[in-house]
């Protein structure tokens, strides 16, 4: 009783856009890769070439990743930390990674929310800024963020989340780099509760169709 609420106008037709978020072990972040649903785009949006997420992953290893990385090697190996999708992997992209000397490592099975640093550590902190980010948009412009907006909103909270000091933290805690195992504990590498549980009273029945 007597509390005010004060309601904020929000957008019912929201699309879902992809970004590649790479982070390197020296505390850098690569420029962010931006995948547009659709076939037909602006041109200042996306790369008409690219047709399928395999295409996807071998242009953005060439033009991105390998571009970016390969100077701060210094002539030296590099590794590169995937999640298992299997977009991930096409055989082209496996034999330039290998060309390239590029050692691809993929992250076993369900261990992402133990391992993968930049969901245990960054993307909850890049979710707090990118709001505040569209909420000064929405404030200023007096109007809901477009399509053709999204990279400019974006690249300031990318700029503002992805620090030196929170990217070395991302591989810190979850005992990438520096390389220490401790850091996981065994409740995290036990399997879920719900599926490895056994029942050991009936199951109730449902009633009878009536």
């Amino acid at each position: 009783k007597g509390t005010k609420r004060q309601f904020q106008q929000g957008s019912g037709d929201r699309e879902n856009i992809t970004v590649i978020v790479t982070i390197c072990t020296d505390g850098t972040a690569l420029q962010p890769t931006i995948i547009f649903k659709g076939q037909n785009h602006m041109k200042k949006w996306a790369n008409d070439n690219v047709s399928n997420a395999f295409n996807l992953a071998i242009e953005w290893f060439k033009k991105d990743f390998d571009v970016q990385t390969r100077d701060k090697a210094n002539g030296e190996s590099r590794a590169l930390i995937l999640d298992g999708h299997n977009s991930h992997y096409p055989t082209n992209l496996l034999q330039y990674a290998l060309e390239a000397d590029v050692l691809i490592i993929g992250y076993p099975s369900h261990s992402t929310h133990g391992l993968q640093g930049l969901n245990v550590i960054c993307f909850s902190r890049m979710k707090d800024i990118y709001r505040e980010e569209i909420q000064a948009f929405d404030q200023l412009n007096q109007c809901k963020m477009i399509k053709a907006d999204f990279a400019k909103v974006f690249g300031k909270a990318y700029l503002r989340t992805f620090t030196p000091e929170l990217i070395k933290m991302a591989f810190r805690v979850t005992g990438v780099y520096p390389f220490n195992p401790d850091v996981i504990s065994e409740a995290q590498t036990k399997p879920s509760e719900a599926l490895s549980i056994k029942g050991s009273f009936p199951l109730p029945q449902p009633s009878p169709v009536r």
